[in-house]
Order: C-alpha cells, then sequence, then structure tokens
C-alpha cells in the first residue's frame, strides 16, 4: 500500500473515531441526533478562495445568508461521488416539497482541479440537479478549506494524464446562513436521513 494511501487510512481512522465519541457526547446534551454529526457551536471557518464553475468566487461570502450544503469529491469519480450527488439531489426535491428549501444552496467541490475544468463541472453538477454548483480552486486553496472541515483526500504518486483515483472522504457538509461549519453528514448517505437531520436542526434554531 502506498505510503500516502496509509497516512489516508490512518487520518480516516482517526476522524471516524472521534466522530463516534463526538456523536456519543452529541446525545448527552441537547443536540440533535443526525445520520453525522453537530457542532456543539457552529464552527468559523477561516477565509477562502474558490471558484465555482460560472467564475463567481466560492467563499465565505457566497456560503452567507442561506444554508449551504457542501459535497466533496470529483468528477472523474466511479461511484461514491454520484451516488451521493444522487441522493443529495433526492434530498434538494424532499426538502422543496415540504417548503424548505426556498434558502438553500448546493455545491460539489471538486479536489481535482487537473482534470475538472469549469465546463466539465457546469456539466457534471447539471446532470444531477438544476440547483447545483461545481466550485474548486489550486491545491494549496483547496487543502486548506477541506482540512477545516475534516475533508481528506490523496493523490497517487506520479499522477500524469486522466487515468487514476482520487482517495477522499465522502463528506457533506452543512453551512449555515452566517457560513459556519454547522453540521457534517456521514456516508452511506440517505436522502430522507439528510432531511431528516436538516428538520431537526432547523427546529433547534427556532
Amino acid at each position: 500500500m502506498r505510503p500516502r494511501k496509509i497516512a489516508l487510512l490512518a487520518a480516516a481512522v482517526v476522524a471516524v473515531c472521534a466522530g463516534i465519541v463526538f456523536g456519543i457526547l452529541s446525545r448527552s446534551g441537547d443536540r440533535p441526533e443526525i445520520a453525522g454529526f453537530v457542532y456543539p457551536e457552529p464552527k468559523t471557518i477561516s477565509p477562502f478562495k474558490l471558484t465555482e464553475h460560472n467564475g463567481s468566487s466560492f467563499d465565505l461570502d457566497a456560503l452567507k445568508g442561506k444554508w449551504s450544503f457542501v459535497y466533496f469529491g470529483y468528477t472523474y469519480c466511479p461511484d461514491v461521488c454520484p451516488t451521493t450527488l444522487a441522493e443529495l439531489s433526492r434530498a434538494q426535491e424532499l426538502l422543496e416539497e415540504a417548503g424548505l428549501d426556498a434558502g438553500n444552496q448546493y455545491f460539489f467541490v471538486s479536489v481535482d482541479a487537473q482534470r475538472d475544468t469549469p465546463q466539465r463541472l457546469a456539466e457534471y453538477v447539471a446532470f444531477f440537479d438544476r440547483k447545483f454548483v461545481g466550485a474548486t480552486g489550486a491545491d494549496e486553496a483547496l487543502t486548506k478549506f477541506t482540512q477545516e472541515v475534516g475533508v481528506l483526500y490523496s493523490f497517487p504518486e506520479g499522477r500524469k494524464g486522466k487515468s487514476y483515483a482520487v482517495d477522499h472522504s465522502s463528506t457533506v457538509a452543512l453551512f449555515d446562513p452566517n457560513a459556519r461549519l454547522a453540521a457534517v453528514f456521514t456516508s452511506p448517505h440517505k436522502a430522507e436521513e439528510i432531511v431528516e437531520g436538516f428538520r431537526k436542526i432547523l427546529r433547534r434554531r427556532t
């Protein structure tokens, strides 16, 4: 096994364990139980700057004013990314039917800017949902943002061309209208569980 893959696996194990502990602790307080975990206090994220597929800036300002669901992956992902985006699209439909989607936005952040051009991102997200917006950026900016959110990813050594896989965690991050990280939904993702978790978080805020 490659050293970087071993490091990613080790970090993932630590993250999972931390999430389990976090989940156990959250049940002892007034935090709602969801398919993932809710931060006791929304987490402030440091400034970052990526670019949306339409050329607009994807930064803290882009997250303000609305609830934002953000999923991380890459367009060449053969399985977990399309599966999760399909579930997130279904969650969007269910929230819309329930009258809970008017102020929401949905982002797909690609960690593979080398292959995921703006045009490819635009075509990819449109396949899943009209509301989805793709975004990516320089490796340094991506690393800074993903680390704060708790997303892990790793490229194979000596990657060339377009035939390589990216190891990455499958996380749907939920940001509140103040651009703070409010919760994280962990895999396997199910639309109904995302919707129910979001309902609980909204009830907690009222």
